[in-house]
């Protein structure tokens, strides 16, 4: 075999030798997936959804909630998140006029969200991504008791910081605090008693295991 008929072999070998180190490199930076679900988990604290007239009181029990979400990639950094999270409490309202004390057990909580997340991504393999994360939603209350019965659908607005750790190539464990703040409304028959909603906040800390696809 002559030189000129080895040039291309050489070539091709010189390029394999180049390549092998680049695409090593490449191998070590993650992949970005275009799509993550997961489930999520926490405890919730709630503010004082409703106020009224002299020395009305209300109040109700923090507890866990559970849910999901979704987040569409629609930049590098840049996800496309809607989530949904359900929860119960235990509702007071004490000094209600010509009542007294109402107690309600098993109020139901609905919290839809759909916002932006923004990553800052940690170290070359991104093991750690931190986010911020803004945008707004609804929370739905229902509560069935002899004492009161309705439901309401309230405008919200949500804000939250968290952590996903990369547990693999595509599992991860996100942790979070969002904060969901709303004007809420009062239902008719506690309306008539002089119980009026007030702007409130529910804050969620907030756990759960997440899949890139």
């Amino acid at each position: 075999m002559s030189f000129l008929q080895a040039r291309p072999l050489f070539f091709l070998i010189g390029f394999a030798h180049a390549a092998c180190p680049a695409a090593a490199q490449t191998s070590s930076i993650p992949r970005v997936e275009t799509v993550r679900i997961g489930a999520t988990a926490g405890y919730l604290t709630y503010g004082s959804y409703f106020s009224g007239p002299a020395g009305l009181r209300f109040s109700n029990e923090n507890g866990f909630g559970y849910g999901a979400e979704v987040g569409v990639r629609v930049l590098r950094n840049l996800s496309l998140v809607g989530s949904v999270l359900h929860a119960t409490s235990d509702w007071s309202f004490q000094q209600v006029p010509l009542v007294g004390s109402v107690n309600i057990g098993g109020a139901s909580l609905w919290f839809y969200n759909a916002g932006l997340r923004l990553h800052f991504p940690l170290g070359r393999r991104q093991t750690l991504r931190p986010f911020v994360e803004a945008g707004a939603g609804a929370i739905r209350y229902a509560v069935d008791n002899p004492l009161l019965t309705g439901n309401a659908t309230n405008f919200s607005l949500i804000g939250g910081v968290g952590v996903l750790a990369r547990l693999g190539e595509r599992l991860g464990l996100q942790v979070q605090v969002r904060d969901h703040a709303a004007s809420f409304r009062s239902v008719d028959q506690a309306a008539a008693f002089g119980v009026r909603g007030r702007w409130a906040h529910t804050v969620g800390f907030l756990a759960g295991l997440s899949v890139g696809l």
